[in-house]
């Protein structure tokens, strides 16, 4: 059963809600070094976390992290989060990028593949990478345009 996001609370994320954060991203082993409260927003329910995303602007404006805890799983909330995201923490950014293992959830939400190249154009860790070759991950872009971000019942994209 999808939730809807009157279901579901978006709230931005507390510094007592970073060992929920760390958890549930560690569940998909997502890394999150680096990351800071102040760069998150969390799904609710009940009162309970349930999702997290995570945005950070180092070299380009990138959806660092997005996870749902595995109780919750293909009932929406990723989606959900993502368009919250967009709405809150990427606000002003024209685009935002995505390096994923999972390029199909981020297409049902609006995201387009790139050529692969553009990964060292846009991380300095991908330009270095002595793996680059044989790297997994696909390198994805969302267009961030307003009139998409009316509620018209259309969560399926940003």
């Amino acid at each position: 059963m999808k939730l809807s996001a009157g279901d579901v609370g978006f709230r931005p994320a507390t510094e007592q809600d970073m060992q929920d954060i760390k958890c549930i991203a560690s569940t998909y082993f997502l890394d999150t070094d680096g990351l800071e409260y102040s760069d998150c927003i969390v799904a609710t329910l009940q009162n309970r976390i349930i999702g997290i995303a995570c945005f950070k602007y180092t070299e380009c404006p990138e959806l660092h992290t997005i996870a749902v805890h595995p109780n919750y799983k293909g009932k929406g909330i990723g989606a959900l989060l993502a368009r919250e995201l967009g709405l809150t923490l990427c606000k002003g950014q024209k685009c935002i990028y995505v390096r994923t293992t999972v390029p199909g959830f981020f297409e049902k939400v609006g995201f387009v593949a790139l050529e692969n190249n553009m990964k060292k154009e846009l991380w300095a860790d991908c330009a270095g990478c002595d793996r680059f070759n044989n790297c997994k991950q696909a390198v994805m872009r969302l267009e961030l345009r307003r009139e998409e971000y009316a509620d018209n019942g259309n969560n399926q994209y940003l």
